[in-house]
């Protein structure tokens, strides 16, 4: 089909959709104000609905998050916290229990709040831990979150973490994996030595970073 001949058809097809708009104007200017009202009325409806709402408590907090693992004091003693988070809002497990979410409240100048009774005395502590998570100090609180592998943690030194990980894990596929990747969660410039080491086993292998 050369050039003339396609212009001729699309002229045709031009034609034939004009004609049938003529002929059905009336049912074309109904189904438009017919569409029209269903969105106007949708559009309504959801301003009312949005304006009547409550506002949403932070979802609780689920897979693939950063996580944050450090202990915190309580009436109780000493208990693991687990923060979670996967954007502004950090989902809390207590000892394994979820007790609630916390955020930066915007009208609150970015102070940390929560909706959770039961996670509103230990808003402060949790804070100060986050504060410091990416410094060496907090360093500890990355390497569990990040690792499941990791048992515990304990300083040797100030310059020496040593780093407990599960029996079941293979100690050179661990180790030869961390060297790899330990770098991507460093935001501090002083040196640091993690030893890495299976409980009541004297073999370890130590890591430097910077």
């Amino acid at each position: 089909m050369d050039r003339k001949e396609v212009t001729s058809l699309i002229s045709e097809v031009e034609k034939s959709v004009i004609s049938w708009a003529r002929a059905h104007r009336s049912e074309l200017i109904i189904g438009g104000i017919f569409g029209f009202s269903l969105t106007a009325a949708y559009l309504i409806f959801s301003k009312k609905h949005f304006k009547s709402a409550k506002p949403l408590k932070p979802l609780e907090p689920g897979l693939n998050m950063e996580r944050y693992i450090f202990e915190i004091p309580t009436d109780s003693g000493i208990k693991e916290a687990v923060v979670e988070t996967s954007g502004e809002c950090y989902g809390v497990s207590l000892d394994g229990k979820y007790i609630g979410s916390m955020w930066r409240d915007e009208n609150l100048g970015l102070q940390w709040d929560t909706l959770d009774e039961e996670l509103a005395p230990h808003v402060w502590d949790i804070a100060s831990k986050l504060s410091e998570a990416f410094s060496r100090q907090g360093y500890p609180s990355l390497l569990k979150g990040a690792y499941l592998e990791i048992e515990s943690t304990r300083w040797k030194s100030s310059e020496t973490l040593e780093v407990v990980i599960s029996k079941e894990t293979d100690m050179e596929v661990f180790t030869t994996f961390l060297k790899d990747e330990v770098l991507n969660l460093v935001d501090f410039e002083e040196h640091l030595d993690l030893m890495v080491k299976k409980a009541d086993d004297p073999y370890f292998v130590m890591i430097g970073i910077n």
